[in-house]
């Protein structure tokens, strides 16, 4: 744990999280080009929650131990709008600096996404960030996803002993004011909020996580992130020893965001690091 609870309370705003409803049946649509929602159902549990600043806490949150972390970026890439720059450019830098992080023995990004509060990029991908408490993955999904990527590299999952699947979410305003990502420490989440929802993409049906209320979670965020600064969040861990195997996450409105003038754009990578040790 990083703080006990009346010293999270002084260093926390409280804001709206949506979390699901424990009996939710619900699938989210990316099949189509439109702008996707910004919440994976409408049948949230909107709940008033403590989210502290972690940029104030003794022992700042890391990837390695908590699951997410922030860290300092120096990327240099043409336009992160060009998909192709950032395919050539963006992801071997991020590659170097997840394995050097991690020590992994090898990675691969193998998507990007750019989320936008507003339809004012020319994309034909428009994606909203997503106001309700989820996670990317589930263990089939991941697995899936795995020997999908692998199957591409000519590799294989045996040859490695565990794998991890990190995202890494990059501002491109200079500072971001409105729907910053929040964090649920792992430790503090309980195996009956997890639930299946189903994912609807252009060419097959995926599955991720949702989650319904516990008071007992404990949720964290960095204000003011700026365009040099990134956020590495884990979404699924192979390794069963391992206490922090997913990060819980949601995009959230701060109550002082003008919701006009603050609107946030950002990059969102999605990679494989794969341990030989």
């Amino acid at each position: 744990m990083f703080l006990k609870s009346a010293e999270q309370h002084q260093l926390a705003i409280t804001a709206e999280i949506n979390y699901i409803k424990a009996n939710t049946q619900a699938t989210f649509d990316l099949s189509t080009i439109k702008k996707s929602a910004d919440k994976l159902t409408e049948q949230v549990d909107k709940r008033m929650v403590d989210i502290v600043n972690a940029r104030l806490l003794t022992k700042v949150p890391t990837l390695n131990e908590d699951g997410f972390g922030l860290v300092a970026n120096e990327y240099q890439v043409t336009d992160y709008f060009d998909d192709a720059a950032v395919s050539t450019e963006l992801y071997p830098q991020l590659i170097k600096h997840l394995t050097n992080l991690t020590h992994a023995s090898q990675g691969m990004v193998f998507d990007h996404t750019i989320r936008s509060v507003e339809d004012t990029l020319n994309r034909s991908e428009k994606r909203s960030p997503i106001h309700t408490v989820h996670n990317d993955y589930i263990a089939s999904s991941a697995k899936n996803r795995l020997d999908i990527e692998l199957d591409k590299q000519g590799l294989k999952a045996s040859d490695y002993r565990h794998y991890q699947f990190v995202n890494t979410w990059i501002p491109l305003v200079d500072v971001v004011l409105d729907s910053p990502l929040a964090f649920v420490d792992a430790r503090t989440v309980s195996a009956t909020q997890s639930h299946v929802l189903q994912v609807a993409y252009p060419d097959r049906i995926g599955e991720i996580e949702g989650f319904s209320y516990n008071p007992e979670n404990r949720w964290f965020y960095f204000p003011k992130m700026t365009s040099k600064e990134q956020l590495n969040f884990k979404v699924f861990d192979s390794d069963e020893s391992n206490s922090v195997k997913r990060i819980p996450h949601s995009a959230f409105s701060l109550p002082s965001a003008n919701k006009i003038l603050e609107r946030r754009v950002s990059i969102e990578l999605r990679t494989i690091l794969l341990f030989s040790e």
